[in-house]
């Protein structure tokens, strides 16, 4: 995410193009919580 924001800061994206980015679903973050989800407790 820090790169993404760096990145539209250093090429002065506009709202409106930021608008027009596909963003991938899920993330890393949502698959691992998903999967630890899927475990019984232990």
């Amino acid at each position: 995410m820090i790169w993404g924001g760096a990145q539209m800061l250093e090429t002065q994206f506009r709202v409106t193009d930021g608008r027009q980015i596909i963003f991938p679903h899920p993330t890393v973050s949502e698959i691992i919580r998903e999967v630890l989800w899927e475990f019984p407790d232990k």
